[in-house]
Parts: structure tokens; C-alpha cells; sequence
């Protein structure tokens, strides 16, 4: 179970703040009451928890003052929450552990995916654009369909690319979209350490 300061960092993550934005979000003049909650030295207030609930009606304020039950009031939103990391997805898979999630993504149409990330790769050309924010699915090699956009990671490479089975082999066809500036790659099936489908591409569109 997350201790106080660890429920008060979950929500400010998955509402994509910083603690001092996120004071301001819930009505405090200033992030000092969060900090000393953070260093120890104070709890988690009714007060302090209806002032988040408040403004965030779909957190569950008796997991915030407990950390029991679920962090949201709507099955829903649970379920279709996803950890979003700001980093490149193939230097994501690569070293998980590394990173923080940086907020919460709730998708209702996209269930069980387990993560997103940034895509800073060409080699997927128009169909992922460099900085999109990019959903993924872990799925095994047998649920594969030919053709679909995955992560690969393997011994030797982690890579994202059109995926499809080399006729009459174990092999797997790594295909760029982008087939001027970068090469189709073969690898062995046994070499495939995980596999994750794309399920969604956010295009981010800056003015």
C-alpha cells in the first residue's frame, strides 16, 4: 500500500502537474502543506482530501486518506488508465526501471494496454510521426496478426516497425514505413524478448 506522500504524487502525476501547479489546481496558496506531508512531518487531511476531490471528482477520496480500495471512482477510468513515460518508447522497454510515469492516460476505448511513450524514430514515416504519443499492448508472437505496427525487443535491437512472418521460416520481417532512408531487418523468432502491438497513436500538433 502507498504511504501519504505516495497517493499525493500518484494523483499529481496522472493529472500531468507539477506539485507546485498542482497545489494551485486544488485551490492552496502554495505546495508548502504537500512538501511537509512529502518530508513526513504531516498526514493527509480531510480537509486536504476534499479540496483534491473537489477538483478532481473522479479520485476516490478514501483511497487518498487511507490508500485503500481503488484510486478512482469509476471502474472505468481504472481500467483504461495508462502510465505515460516522456521518453522514447525503444529506450523505454529497454531499461523500464529507469523511468517514473510522468502521468495517467485514460482511454475508455483502449483497454489493457500497458504503457505509452514518446516516438522519436523516422522510420515509420507518416503512419508514426517523430514525437507522437504512442499506446502499447504486450502481446505474444502467437497472437501476431502480419502487418501490424509493433515494439520489438531483442538481444540485438529494439526497434518499432511493421512486423510480418518470413514465408516458410521463424523468421519475423521488420518493415519500415519509411523504405528509402531505412532498411527491412530479419530477425529469429526465439530472439523476440516482448512484443508490444501499438493499439494508438496520439499525433501532438503544436501552433
Amino acid at each position: 500500500m502507498e504511504n501519504n506522500w505516495q497517493r499525493i504524487e500518484k494523483v499529481v502525476k496522472w493529472a500531468g502537474l507539477s506539485v507546485n501547479s498542482f497545489a494551485l489546481a486544488i485551490g492552496l496558496n502554495r505546495a508548502e502543506n504537500l512538501y511537509q506531508i512529502k518530508k513526513g512531518n504531516n498526514g493527509i487531511s480531510r480537509e486536504l482530501a476534499s479540496m483534491i476531490v473537489a477538483r478532481y471528482p473522479q479520485i476516490n477520496k478514501g483511497w487518498v486518506l487511507t490508500g485503500e480500495g481503488d484510486m478512482f471512482t469509476d471502474d472505468t477510468i481504472q481500467r483504461t488508465s495508462i502510465p505515460f513515460y516522456d521518453v522514447d518508447a525503444e529506450s523505454y522497454v529497454v531499461a523500464k526501471d529507469k523511468y517514473q510515469t510522468k502521468a495517467y492516460i485514460a482511454l475508455p476505448m483502449i483497454e489493457k494496454s500497458e504503457f505509452a511513450t514518446r516516438y522519436f524514430g523516422r522510420a515509420m514515416g507518416e503512419s508514426i510521426p517523430p514525437g507522437s504519443i504512442v499506446i502499447f499492448r504486450q502481446i505474444d508472437i502467437e497472437m501476431l496478426i502480419p502487418g501490424s505496427e509493433c515494439l520489438v525487443l531483442c538481444d540485438r535491437l529494439t526497434t518499432l516497425r511493421k512486423v510480418r512472418r518470413s514465408l516458410g521460416s521463424n523468421q519475423l520481417l521488420l518493415e519500415p514505413v519509411d523504405k528509402e532512408n531505412f532498411d527491412e531487418v530479419l530477425v529469429d523468432e526465439r530472439e523476440v524478448r516482448e512484443l508490444y502491438l501499438v493499439k494508438a497513436v496520439i499525433n501532438i500538433k503544436t501552433v
